[in-house]
Order: C-alpha cells, then sequence, then structure tokens
C-alpha cells in the first residue's frame, strides 16, 4: 500500500492544495455578485462560468494527455486556473462583475484538473488498488474542505481592512492553491511516473459506441452532482438572508465538503472489495435523508447536518460510480471518464445559472423539496443499474 500512495502522491498533494483554493472561491461566489452587482438574478452567474470552464478544462486536458502525457495536462490545467483566481482577485479591487464572470471561468478550467486527478490516480494505480487510489485522490480534498472555508471566515476581518473586500481572501487563496497544485505535480513526480505516458483511447467516433451501462453510469452521476448542486449552492444565499455572518457561511460549507470526502479512502477500499452496487445505493438514500432534514433550514444544527449528509451521500454515489466508469474505460479504451465529466459540468452549470431565478421564485425550502424528488429519482437510477449489470 506504500507504494501506491508514493506513485500517486504528486497527484494526492496538488489535489490538496487546488481544492484549498476551489472550495475558498466557491464558499464566497455567490456572495461576490452581491458586492458588484445588484441583479439578484445573477448570483449564480460564477459558479456556472466555472462548471462552463471546468468543462472546457476537461476538453483541453483530454488534448494535452492524448498529445503529450497526462503529467502536462494535469500541472498546465492547474496553471490555467491559478491565473483564473488572479482574475478574481481584480474584479473585486476594481468592482468589476464582468471580471468576476472571466476569472470564474478560467478558474473553473483549473478544477477540471483537481476532478481528473481521481482518473489519473486510479491509472496510475496497480489492478487491486485502482478504486483506493481514485478514492484517496477524492480524499485529500478534506484538506480543501477543512482550511478553505476556515481560512475564509479566519481573514475575511484582515482583508477587509485592508481590500475593503472580506471576501476577497477567497480569490486569493484560489490563485495560490491552483498555482502550488500545477507545481508539485511537475516537482513531486517520480521520473519513472506513469503520469508521463500519454492517454490512449479510441479516436474516431466511430468507433466509440456506449453501451446501456455507460449510458446509465453518466446518468446517475450527473443526477448525483445536480441534486448536490441546487442545494449546496442555494445555501450561503439562505444563511445570509436569515441574518448569519459569513463565518457561518464558512462553518456549513466546512460541514458539507467534509461529507463530502472525509470517507473517501474507507469507501474506495470497499468498493474494491465488495463492487460499487450497494455503496451507490448506500449514497442516494443518504442524500434523500439529508434533504428532508434541510426542509428544517432555519435550525442551525439541522441545517449543520443535512448538509453534511449532502455530501456524505454525494461521496458515496460518486466513489461507487467514477469507480464503475474508471474501470469501463480502461476495460474499453474508451474516455468515458472525460465524456460523463463533461455532462456533468453542463448540467451543474444549469443548476447555478437558474440559481437566481429559482432562489427568488421557489425559496430555500423549495429548491430542497426539489432536490428530494430528483434524490428519489435517483434511487431508482441506481436500482436500474444495478439489475441492469446483474443480467
Amino acid at each position: 500500500m506504500y507504494s501506491e500512495i508514493k506513485n500517486i502522491f504528486s497527484i494526492l498533494l496538488s489535489v490538496a492544495f487546488s481544492s484549498i483554493g476551489f472550495i475558498a472561491a466557491i464558499t464566497v461566489a455567490a456572495l461576490s455578485v452581491r458586492e458588484v452587482s445588484t441583479n439578484p438574478y445573477l448570483v449564480g452567474f460564477p459558479n456556472a462560468l466555472g462548471v462552463g470552464g471546468a468543462f472546457v478544462g476537461t476538453q483541453i486536458y483530454d488534448f494535452l494527455s492524448k498529445n503529450y502525457s497526462r503529467l502536462i495536462a494535469l500541472s498546465n490545467t492547474f496553471f490555467i486556473g491559478g491565473l483564473g483566481g488572479v482574475l478574481l482577485v481584480f474584479s473585486l479591487v476594481a468592482d468589476s462583475f464582468l471580471l468576476l464572470l472571466v476569472g470564474a471561468f478560467v478558474l473553473g478550467i483549473g478544477q477540471s484538473a483537481t476532478l481528473q486527478s481521481r482518473y489519473a490516480a486510479s491509472y496510475v494505480a496497480s489492478e487491486n488498488y485502482k478504486a483506493t487510489a481514485l478514492s484517496l485522490a477524492v480524499w485529500f480534498s478534506v484538506f480543501g474542505s477543512i482550511f478553505g472555508p476556515s481560512l475564509v471566515g479566519q481573514y475575511s476581518e484582515l482583508f477587509q481592512e485592508r481590500f475593503n473586500s472580506e471576501l476577497i481572501v477567497g480569490y486569493f487563496l484560489a490563485a495560490g492553491g491552483m498555482i502550488i497544485a500545477g507545481l508539485c505535480i511537475y516537482l513531486f513526480s517520480g521520473k519513472e511516473t506513469r503520469l508521463k505516458d500519454t492517454a490512449i483511447t479510441q479516436k474516431t467516433s466511430e468507433r466509440i459506441t456506449l453501451d446501456s451501462n455507460a449510458k446509465l453510469l453518466t446518468k446517475i452521476l450527473v443526477l448525483n452532482h445536480f441534486t448536490m448542486v441546487v442545494i449546496m449552492s442555494a445555501t450561503p444565499l439562505h444563511i445570509q438572508d436569515i441574518g448569519e455572518t459569513i463565518k457561518l457561511v464558512g462553518t456549513i460549507i466546512s460541514y458539507h465538503t467534509l461529507g463530502m470526502f472525509l470517507f473517501s479512502p474507507i469507501l474506495g477500499n470497499l468498493v474494491d472489495r465488495y463492487g460499487n452496487k450497494i455503496f451507490a445505493f448506500i449514497g442516494s438514500f443518504i442524500m434523500l435523508l439529508s434533504c428532508i432534514l434541510s426542509l428544517f433550514n432555519t435550525n442551525i444544527l439541522l441545517l449543520k447536518i443535512g448538509l453534511y449528509l449532502l455530501g456524505l451521500g454525494w461521496n458515496f454515489t460518486f466513489i461507487a460510480i467514477s469507480a464503475a466508469i474508471s474501470k469501463y474505460s480502461i476495460d474499453n479504451s474508451i474516455n468515458l471518464n472525460i465524456k460523463s465529466d463533461s455532462m456533468v459540468f453542463l448540467a451543474s452549470s444549469v443548476a447555478h445559472l437558474s440559481l437566481g431565478i429559482t432562489y427568488i421564485l421557489l425559496g430555500y425550502t423549495g429548491l430542497v423539496t426539489f432536490g428530494l424528488f430528483l434524490s428519489v429519482y435517483l434511487i431508482f437510477s441506481v436500482r436500474k443499474f444495478a439489475k441492469l449489470t446483474t443480467n
């Protein structure tokens, strides 16, 4: 096991630093719009542009990994994300909504590398540790969960005094985290690392035929992520609207992201041993429970528990289905990992773009109720996948 961790050490470090920056940026994203714009319908636009950037980032990563190597693809995509963080800092200094959108888009390109890192780790690992390696890469985002929101809350007053914005600290962290992540890939990958291999896939669309398993895996991954994003992205707005501070926003987002990442290594090991179906089932039921608890959203304790369980349910399904997608991609020499993540980004972008109008029309309770119905649909989709793979 030690040798496996050594092989993916640079990937794990890059995930840790990039996630600190990205989760810090997510913490302040919707609130930043309220600082530079008076239009309430625009609150979800930066996150939507960030997701759009992540979609473009997967295409950049795919191109670089095929034509150069996974190492080049990961490091340079992180560096692009760092540039996005710098633009976001200047957007709040200049009070520019346009620059905020551009910066969010470019930062999203860097986030695509964080997500693709889980597949890179799975590729580098030996056959018996692929889901474990994938889950370790996801788990290292715990550093982002802990340090991203907490650093935003801790230093918000200092940055308010220096830059006249308590939110700008999140974007300083975003820029630094992404740049350091890229350096980690370059500096700490061994000379013989398999990251230097090019990604070999079938390149012509005529040769790529996705069967019902592949389509259903993508559908489950999209549903799982979309449900989580709908509730998570509205939570900072709800907390501010009930009179709470940005420190509580950071605390609750930290609870949520800890749920998303904390148990990933244990879960990955269990998926390696017992398969992915049972854990995808458990994840979808946990997400349903989280929606029920989050309906009591003026109770801060229940809101914390609900958001934590939202992340935990997402994590169970995410690890289980990502492991299945990774295996499918390797077995069939098809980049299903790129295709499925691209669909996830598109769905997530829709959730963010519609946040302003849905939050105004439905309120937080209405959005959580919508998430509850999506969770039920997710359960039936996972059940269909279990039946399909059994037959």
